[in-house]
């Protein structure tokens, strides 16, 4: 995902949460005799406003990370989604994108990395597993 359309993200979700605490310690809370006095909304707000923040800058972060180690040539995976040609595989404990030129690959079915195109896995189909 870009950095950008998750940070509009971001600030619309915060404040319209940020609008639900405030209907919710204005409006629903003295209907049932609990009265929040001003400074007790605006620290309630404040705290909110903070942990959106530091979340926000922690996922933007995220954001860019690469993977620590990509997969090396001639590591095998099992397809998770099928490759035709492109789905998912499982190298390791971690799900890659995958692509396959020599037609589909089947849920199940073990693959080998021939090549990186940028963040995709280039595989093929073993041929025999032994």
């Amino acid at each position: 995902m870009n950095a950008r359309p998750f940070l509009v993200y971001a600030v619309v979700v915060s404040l319209l949460e940020e609008a639900a605490l405030v209907g919710f310690l204005l409006l629903v809370l003295p209907r049932v005799g609990l009265v929040v006095p001003a400074w007790g909304v605006i620290v309630a707000v404040l705290v909110m406003a903070a942990t959106s923040a530091v979340l926000t800058w922690l996922n933007l972060k995220a954001l860019v990370l690469k993977p620590a180690r990509s997969p090396d040539v001639g590591v095998r995976g099992r397809v998770v989604k099928a490759l035709a040609p492109r789905g998912y595989v499982r190298v390791g404990n971690e799900l890659w994108s995958a692509e396959c030129g020599n037609g589909t690959v089947a849920v199940g079915e073990r693959v080998i990395v021939t090549r990186m195109d940028g963040f995709r896995l280039v595989v093929e189909p073993v041929k025999d597993d032994l």
